[in-house]
């Protein structure tokens, strides 16, 4: 196939339009660093396939000839767009640290060939961007026992920065539960959602409410105020709120 970047992206988006859209799609310096955390966690975690497919992207904008590789003549292409997320949320010292371009080229040139591959572009930015995420504000599990149990209180204030926090931390452990992605918990995952939400205070030795097997049924049956047999985000995060983060201490 000739055009193989419509191929790739399913005419979905130009490559330059797709990175506008992802970046736009992240509002806050906090969407920022929770996407730029759980990318840096694992691997097979959605925002680091997202990041991959960023950084892709940046790659194949970037390769004006087709070639498969980014020469020096459209380097600046590709650092450019892989640093206007950063940038957005005034990380620019990510990319724009002093460093020449010519010397970055060099660093990322693994193989000393005059041309970047996309491996090791991806492996570059993702050793890069270790060490700077590292620096953002902290995670809920990555909280010690006293912060955490502050931010519990914190969220119970609607719009409140403890409550958007607690927002994403719940979206995660949904997405944990969530295996075959249809946007619905079932029974038969819901305890991986709960197990997943209560990993943090357990392990920190906070007080949390019981959840006993027979308790977890019942506030399944409780959250499924549609009787569908599954729960749905909304369900799950007003439940869980008022009834399992409201009372860890």
């Amino acid at each position: 196939m000739k055009n193989w970047k419509s191929f790739l992206y399913l005419n979905t988006f130009t490559d330059e339009d797709y990175l506008d859209k992802f970046i736009m799609d992240l509002r806050t310096k906090q969407e920022f660093c929770v996407f730029m955390k759980r990318a840096m966690t694992s691997d097979v975690d959605d925002c680091y396939i997202e990041l991959y497919n960023l950084l892709l992207r940046s790659f194949v904008a970037a390769d004006v000839d087709f070639d498969g590789k980014v020469d020096g003549s459209e380097f600046d292409g590709m650092i450019e767009a892989a640093a206007a997320l950063p940038r957005k949320f005034g990380e620019n010292s990510w990319w724009d640290d002093g460093q020449k371009r010519e010397d970055l080229f060099k660093s990322i040139d693994d193989n000393n060939d005059g041309a970047i591959s996309f491996d090791e572009w991806l492996a570059f930015v993702l050793a890069r961007y270790k060490s700077l995420v590292a620096a953002l504000p902290k995670t809920p599990e990555e909280l010690e026992k006293d912060a955490f149990v502050t931010l519990c209180k914190d969220a119970q204030t609607p719009g409140s920065d403890g409550a958007k926090t607690m927002y994403f931390f719940h979206w995660k452990s949904f997405q944990e539960a969530d295996a075959d992605r249809d946007g619905k918990v079932s029974e038969g995952e819901f305890d991986l959602m709960i197990n997943y939400l209560i990993d943090t205070p357990k392990r920190l030795g906070a007080s949390l409410p019981s959840l006993t097997p027979d308790e977890r049924k019942s506030m399944f049956t409780a959250m499924d105020a549609n009787g569908d047999g599954a729960i749905s985000f909304d369900e799950w995060l007003s439940f869980s709120m008022t009834n399992i983060i409201a009372k860890i201490n």
